[in-house]
Order: C-alpha cells, then structure tokens, then sequence
C-alpha cells in the first residue's frame, strides 16, 4: 500500500522538484541572460532565433518518441537530458564572447538544437513517468519548473546588484552565472540518482514498463500493472492513436496556452519601459514577475479539484491578451499615457498572462492520465508534453508576426 512508502513518497516529491528545476533551467538561464546575447549578437536576434532553433528538434524527438516503441528507459533519458543541459550551460557563454561573428551565432544555434533534444527528452520521459505517480508529485514537478525560473531571477538580480548593468562586468557577470547554473544542474543530477534506487520509485518504473520486476508480492505495491505482454505490443499503435483521440481537447487546450504565452513571453513582454530601468533589469524583472505568478498558477491546482469545464473557460478567455499588449504597445508609441501607467499596465497583464499560463500546464498534465488507463496513462501525459512544445514552437512564428503591431 501507499501508506506503507509515505517516507519514500516525500522523498520522491522533493526529486520530482529537483526534476521540475533542472527541466527549466537552461532554458530560463538563457532568457534570464537576454541582454548578453543581444549585446553580443543583436544583428541576429536572438529573442526570436534561440526559441525558434531549442524547441525546433524538441517537437520532431518527441513526437517521434511519442509513436514508436520505447527503446530507451524515462530512466535514461532523464541522465542523457541532464547531461547535454550541463555541457551547454557550460559552452553558450564561452561560444558567445570567443567566437563572434555569424560563426558564434551559427554555433549557438547549434547549442541551441542540443538543448531542444535535452528538452525532448526530458519533458517526455518527466511528464510520461510522474503520470504513473501520486498527483502530488506532479504538481512538484510543475512547480519546480516555475521555481527554476525564479532561482534564475534571483541570482541575476544579486549579480546585477554587485556587479551592475554595464559593459564592463558583463564576461564575469555572465561567467558567474552560468556557473551556478551549472553546480545547480549537478545538483539536480544527484538528487534524481537518488530517488532512483527508492523500492517504491522503482515500483512505478515497473509499472511504466521501465523496468523488469524483480520483486517478490511482498515488496510490490497491491496492484502493479504487469510488463505488456507481445499482444499489447503489436496493439501499441493503435492504443496511442486511441489516447490522442481520447485527450484530444486537451491538448488543443494546452497548445493554445503555449501558443498565447510565446507569441507574447519575452519578445513582446519586454519592449515597453518600465520604470525607466535599464535593458538588463528591465528584462529580468518581467522575467522574474512572469515566474513567480507563473509558479503560483501551478500551485492552484493544489487547492482546485482538475475539471474540464475550467480548463476550457480559462484558456479560451486569455485569448484576449494577444490584444491587450499590442495596445500597449501602441499607447507607447503614441504618449497616450505616461510611462508609469503604461508600465503598471504591462505588469498587469504579464501576471495575468504568466498565472493562467501555470494554472493551464498543471491542469492540463493533471487531467490527461486520467482520461486512459494502466500503461497508456505514461503516454498520455507525454502526448501533452508534445502538444506543448508544438504550441511553444507555433509561438514563437507568432511573436515574429506580432512584432510588426508593437511598432505601430
């Protein structure tokens, strides 16, 4: 029984928080550091390029992940994930100011590309595996995601604070950085290998058909679901066509969330003043609100009980955001009100954006597992993961169209 595990199951959680952390944090790293590329890489900008090259492989691995036969372990993909984050956290800042010119760029793209496969694979085996967990876990790895975020914030707000936003610190500020970045992704690692060994973590990797049963009855869980037999096998495709079908709603609902929050998260969230603060704190801190409100969206879903009807009512009622911040915008442009107004008024909606944002995700990935059962429910909720890549990746040609209306 799960009572018997509750010791492990804490455990487990603050791993799948880890996990949340580590799924983000190159990514939020990389945006939390969107003055240092645009500073050494204006020319090809890279608030649009880098997006479009991370989540160009993620969506093509994880689909092809999503509809063929598992052939490597959640296990595994998790390590392999971990480790391609680790190396380019480590390489972007080095690439970025040793190697200028369209040569640097064209490398980052490449870094880029490699950190899309490490996001495949990790969202993918993350989002498929937690499915099999207590929904507890879940929304620890949500929250992780949105914590990741902040953490990133953080830290470049105390850099900024003793180092200042100048040309003159931006190398060792950027170095510093990314090298906490870094010991936070080992951390991580560490963390994951040890909940790994845990008996009831490995019981659900059973159950995920991760692992074969080693176990006596005893030391099972009272219901674990049996390694699919060659039968089910051959019936694979057809049951994953089926799960589709089945959460199809769903994930249109979370591909429009992403589509919404990328159309608009960062490229057009940035361009207004705010507060007449300078680039690199500017950017960070609608990054840092944007994390917050976004982690608290995740939160939500501790205290509201996952319901379709919600789910749909919020996602279709934030489509009105991809107009209020052109207008924005546009009373910029146009001094139709004064700078602090305007300011207030774009953090307004940068926190609405972000909490329904968290608030979908977590529903969304909380809902599809339920919606199947036994094996399937790890391919459910990876079929979500995929839908919100796709949604990620449509969002990003989105902000390239949108850019045109923030200049009117």
């Amino acid at each position: 029984m799960e009572n018997d595990f509750s010791n492990e199951i804490k455990s487990i959680e603050s791993g799948f928080l880890f996990l949340g952390i580590g799924t983000l944090l190159p990514w939020n790293a990389i945006i939390s550091n969107l003055d240092f590329l645009i500073y050494y890489q204006k020319e090809y900008h890279p608030e649009i390029t880098f997006p479009n090259m991370n989540f160009l492989l993620n969506l093509i691995i994880q689909f092809l992940l999503l509809i063929t036969k598992k052939i490597i372990k959640y296990k595994t993909q998790i390590y392999i994930s971990l480790i391609i984050f680790l190396i380019n956290i480590i390489l972007l800042p080095i690439i970025t100011i040793y190697i200028k010119g369209n040569l640097g760029f064209k490398i980052n793209c490449i870094i880029m590309l490699f950190n899309g496969i490490g996001n495949a694979l990790i969202s993918y085996s993350c989002f498929g595996l937690v499915s099999f967990f207590p929904i507890k876990c879940l929304i620890s790895l949500s929250l992780g995601q949105g914590i990741a975020g902040i953490l990133m914030n953080l830290l470049r707000y105390v850099i900024l604070f003793f180092l200042g936003d100048n040309e003159k610190n931006l190398n060792l500020s950027t170095y510093i950085f990314f090298s906490v970045s870094a010991f936070i992704l080992l951390i991580t690692i560490f963390k994951f290998h040890s909940i790994s060994k845990k008996k009831y973590f490995l019981n659900k990797l059973i159950e995920a058909g991760d692992e074969i049963n080693s176990f006596s009855d005893n030391d099972s869980l009272d219901n674990p679901l049996k390694i699919p037999d060659k039968e089910n096998e051959n019936n694979e495709n057809l049951s994953i066509i089926f799960v589709i079908f089945k959460i199809f709603g769903i994930n249109l609902m979370i591909i429009l969330c992403f589509i919404i929050t990328f159309t608009l998260f960062p490229a057009v969230t940035i361009k207004p003043k705010l507060f007449n603060l300078s680039l690199g704190w500017k950017i960070n801190t609608i990054i840092f609100i944007y994390n917050c409100f976004d982690t608290i969206g995740r939160k939500l879903l501790s205290y509201i009980k996952p319901n379709k009807f919600i789910l749909y009512f919020c996602s279709l009622l934030r489509i009105g955001l991809l107009f209020t911040f052109p207008y924005i915008c546009y009373c910029e442009n146009h001094k139709l009100f004064n700078d602090n107004l305007i300011s207030i008024f774009s953090i307004c909606n940068v926190i609405i954006l972000a909490i329904s944002n968290g608030f979908i995700n977590s529903l969304c990935f909380a809902l599809a597992p339920e919606q199947v059962e036994g094996s399937m429910k790890g391919k459910a909720g990876s079929s979500v993961s995929l839908c919100l890549s796709l949604g990620i990746f449509l969002g990003t040609f989105g902000a390239i169209y949108i850019q045109k209306y923030t200049l009117l």
